[in-house]
């Protein structure tokens, strides 16, 4: 099976397809699995291989899925339900992230060159750009068409800075394509210009208006050409790690003179994740930590990586199961209900 395995992680990766490779280092007690165990899980939650049973399956799916939204390889420390334990290393597996950057700029060698740095399969597209130029970037091209066709637009990103030469024509191209980003690195009346045709053209509306940015970069009061890359580039990290954006749409609708009430409400619904969140971070904290915790339902020894949790209080609570998550959900309402007659 370990053998399977490896040629399946290779026939993977030769394919830039992403997984989370598990693999079991040590068990203790009566486990359904034995250590030098491995297994592959998709981004949809199916496994080839066998991690064990019901009981650590969810906790390890669940990491699993962590691991390919953050990147970070992950330990855990599992108890089964017969009371074995069993230690677990995930690695997750991920296809090389693409930056396609159109223009001969100063900015466009930074970006190559940060790009680089982080892994990043870089290709500058200009009519006068040249290898000996941009040596940082994996290859250089002429024309739009030479990038074609555009293989894995969710994990591709572009940046525009023909400096209002084209830039139009090659963000109209883009878009067809669904990338996860474009940046446009253009002066702010030149991005309302843009943004504008866009609009005209209805190319521009809800579905993409998240995927687009101009003027590109976050803002970290960039002078320089390097800064002005740097800008791009942490922007492009954001969001490909999926951090939000909300801030920079509000920031936008500012800019476009929208009404007081549009960016109030957009503030509103920025002010709720945030609340969302901060539980949410307690829980990552939990899990970063590998906390292990006691399910107040059934008893159970459970790790801070279960996909079952519920805030009470200031304390984030922890289960087994669903239904020792929906027991625990049941009796606090039904505590609350009581204290409110007995006022």
């Amino acid at each position: 099976m370990s053998h399977d395995i490896l040629l399946r992680q290779l026939s993977l990766g030769s394919q830039g397809k992403p997984f989370v490779l598990v693999g079991v280092l040590r068990t203790e007690g009566p486990t359904a699995i034995k250590a030098g165990s491995k297994a592959i899980i998709f981004p949809d939650g199916s496994i080839e291989g066998w991690v064990g049973g019901h009981c650590t399956e969810s906790e390890i799916v669940s990491a699993a899925l962590s691991c390919l939204k953050d990147g970070a390889t992950r330990y855990l420390n599992l108890t089964t339900c017969q009371g074995g334990k069993m230690d677990v290393y995930l690695e997750p597996s991920l296809p090389t992230r693409k930056l396609v950057v159109f223009g001969h700029v100063p900015i466009v060698s930074s970006l190559c060159r940060f790009a680089k740095t982080l892994g990043f399969k870089t290709t500058v597209v200009d009519r006068s750009a040249t290898r000996e130029k941009f040596p940082d970037a994996d290859s250089v091209v002429k024309t739009f068409d030479e990038v074609l066709p555009m293989e894995d637009p969710k994990n591709t990103y572009a940046v525009v800075a023909t400096m209002g030469d084209s830039d139009q024509e090659h963000v109209e191209k883009l878009l067809r394509y669904g990338i996860a980003y474009i940046g446009v690195v253009a002066g702010r009346k030149r991005a309302q210009e843009l943004f504008s045709l866009l609009a005209t053209k209805k190319l521009f509306d809800d579905e993409n208006s998240t995927n687009i940015k101009s003027p590109a970069g976050i803002d970290i009061h960039a002078v320089t050409a390097e800064e002005i890359a740097l800008s791009i580039i942490a922007e492009i990290v954001q969001k490909a790690r999926g951090a939000s954006d909300q801030s920079s749409k509000i920031l936008q609708l500012q800019e476009s003179n929208a009404s007081f009430s549009e960016v109030e409400e957009l503030r509103k619904g920025s002010k709720k994740e945030e609340e969302e969140a901060e539980g949410e971070g307690e829980h990552n904290r939990a899990l970063d930590a590998k906390e292990v915790f006691v399910d107040p339902i059934c008893g159970m020894t459970v790790s801070s990586s279960s996909n079952y949790y519920a805030r009470a209080g200031s304390e984030i609570v922890y289960f087994c199961s669903e239904s020792c998550k929906d027991s625990f959900i049941a009796k606090i309402s039904a505590d609350l209900t009581e204290s409110e007659r007995s006022k």
